[in-house]
């Protein structure tokens, strides 16, 4: 299945982020659930036409907090910068962005 994109489904990083319920305060394991649809929602709203967004709850420490795939193969962070270049991007940028709009998420979210 393709998109106006014209990049196939199967083709595009699907970026886990699993979010630390501390990340939303004190009380963040209240809202934590809620919270990452919500996000989820935001972020596939202004995402790139190669990225699909999966943001999670992060209740198992041992996962890394990012995690890239390409049809459901997981990427090591060098290969999805590589794959990030192909189309103009740097995955440090990418990053820094995502940070950046989780926070203006966290802020949205709680009406601040």
């Amino acid at each position: 299945m393709t998109f106006a994109s014209g990049i196939p489904e199967n083709r595009k990083m699907f970026v886990i982020f699993r979010m630390e319920p501390g990340s939303l305060g004190p009380d963040g394991s209240q809202y934590i659930n809620e919270f990452c649809d919500f996000a989820q929602m935001q972020l596939q709203a202004c995402a790139s036409p190669y990225i699909n967004w999966s943001i999670v709850p992060r209740f198992d420490k041992s996962l890394a907090e990012m995690e890239f795939q390409v049809a459901s193969k997981k990427l090591t962070r060098s290969k999805a910068g590589q794959y990030l270049n192909v189309f103009g991007e740097n995955l440090d940028h990418f990053e820094e962005l995502l940070e950046d709009n989780l926070e203006e998420i966290i802020n949205q979210y709680f009406g601040r």
